[in-house]
């Protein structure tokens, strides 16, 4: 199992390498602070982080993190309790997100903001292992979402 999963992340980082060769000034990017402004200030943002090149794995778990969000989180899209948001770390105003976040491969990044501010993160490291079960990732998405809902007043 291990080694599969170093596999897929070998061909991933190949295939994003590759990508890199064709990434281009005129490509629009979504640069994101650590403080993020809103009503209350208070809210649950879900990264997920890519490359340019992405393999089939990748959009494999954007898609079904996509999935669980939209669809059984859809009141605190709409209320702005929690926001999905994809980010190129490809992009020069973007890469600090990697340090930020200590990335090492394609990632979504649980962050719950207070008062306007960065308080905590996690890097559901997970899903890799997860993604060829897609009702099991998709439960430790729900289920990690689920927690950081819970400390959002």
């Amino acid at each position: 199992m291990a080694r599969k999963l170093l596999l897929t992340i070998a061909l991933c980082l190949a295939a994003a390498a590759a990508g890199a060769l064709y990434l281009t000034r005129s490509e629009k990017a979504l640069a994101v602070s650590k403080t993020e402004p809103g009503p209350s200030g208070t809210k649950v943002v879900a990264y997920y982080f890519h490359l340019t090149a992405r393999c089939t794995t990748c959009r494999t778990i954007e898609s079904y993190s996509r999935e669980v969000i939209e669809e059984r989180f859809a009141g605190e899209l709409t209320k702005g309790r929690l926001e999905y948001k994809m980010v190129n770390v490809q992009l020069p105003e973007n890469r600090h997100f990697v340090k930020d976040y200590q990335l090492f491969t394609k990632s979504l990044v649980l962050v719950r903001f207070e008062n306007g501010k960065q308080a905590e993160y996690k890097v559901l490291n997970d899903t890799w292992q997860l993604v060829g079960d897609k009702q099991s990732m998709q439960a430790y998405v729900e289920r990690e979402v689920r927690g950081y809902l819970a400390r959002v007043s």
